[in-house]
């Protein structure tokens, strides 16, 4: 018996130690930024991706203004060889900078909707991956469909003093900025017509301008939060990198594509010396008074549903 325990000892220790002795994954950020992402979630983030990935993976914070100088120093005490180093656009100075110091580590500049034309070159050890709008509107449009279907039914269950409600719940707005042009409105609206194609679709670039909220069955914002303080009483899907724990209860899906939620996709892209590309943030799906669980579980199952 004692035998086989050890045995068995054995045959788990050696993973451990296969996984202490790999080289860490590096993620920068800023001290705003991880206020703003939550502290506590940014840990909890890196103990899950230490999982998947298999390696450890460290988030290194630094001091917002930071000089490259100072945040290389911040990165080699963090790591002397890391397997891979994500940096925000934001720090794409200092990714260039550390590219040139250690060009043998894949460096990772994750863009965002930055115009990547400001940025370094990429050359496969220095990767640039910008987030895919294209599939993250296209899955909103879904994401919308089912809210807003579930939600308008829900007030047609309900009593209604208004005389005249057949346009009650009808519109799913998509709040955007001019980022958002035809071809990603196209996109939004296709995956709400495959979920519901009664719907009405209404493209709103700013606050004051949204509908009366008894017409609207779901909002998606795509750009400012500014919305979320009028505590809405509609289901909201959001892009954001803010803390799901401090956004509005409003918010059934939240868009994610911070460096935590793309880390995975990034490191085997850069492993693979794919010098650029596109990937799809994460869809954060929040149980809350709007969504029951036959709806979260339509939502789960198109989390990774691409547009044809």
């Amino acid at each position: 018996m004692v035998a086989v325990l050890g045995v068995l000892l054995a045959a788990l220790a050696v993973p451990v130690l296969v996984y202490i002795n790999r080289s860490p994954v590096l993620i920068v950020t800023s001290s705003p930024v991880a206020t703003i992402y939550g502290e506590e979630r940014i840990r909890r983030r890196d103990i899950l991706l230490s999982g998947t990935l298999f390696r450890p993976v460290k988030t290194v914070m630094v001091a917002d203004g930071v000089g490259s100088d100072v945040l290389i120093i911040a990165l080699t005490q963090a790591a002397e060889k890391p397997f891979c180093v994500l940096f925000p656009f934001f720090l794409a100075e200092a990714a260039q900078r550390y590219h040139g110091e250690f060009p043998e580590i894949p460096v990772v500049i994750l863009s965002g909707l930055a115009n990547t034309s400001r940025l370094p070159s990429a050359d496969g050890i220095l990767c640039i991956y910008r987030t895919d709008r294209e599939t993250d509107l296209y899955r909103a449009g879904l994401f919308a469909g089912i809210i807003g279907e579930a939600w308008k039914k829900n007030a047609e269950s309900a009593p209604v003093v208004e005389e005249n409600n057949d346009k009650i719940r009808q519109n799913v707005v998509l709040l955007q900025d001019n980022s958002i042009q035809k071809n990603l409105q196209e996109l939004f609206s296709k995956g709400i017509r495959e979920q519901n194609a009664e719907t009405d679709v209404l493209f709103v670039s700013s606050v004051p301008r949204m509908p009366d909220e008894e017409s609207i069955s779901c909002v998606v914002i795509a750009c400012t939060t500014e919305y979320l303080e009028n505590n809405p009483q509609v289901p909201v899907v959001l892009f954001s990198w803010l803390d799901p724990d401090l956004v509005s209860i409003a918010a059934t899906v939240v868009f994610d594509d911070s460096p935590w939620a793309l880390a995975v996709p990034a490191v085997k892209m850069a492993t693979q010396k794919q010098p650029d590309g596109q990937i799809p943030s994460k869809p954060l799906i929040i149980s809350t008074k709007f969504a029951d669980n036959g709806v979260i579980k339509r939502l789960k199952k198109l989390t990774e549903k691409n547009y044809e």
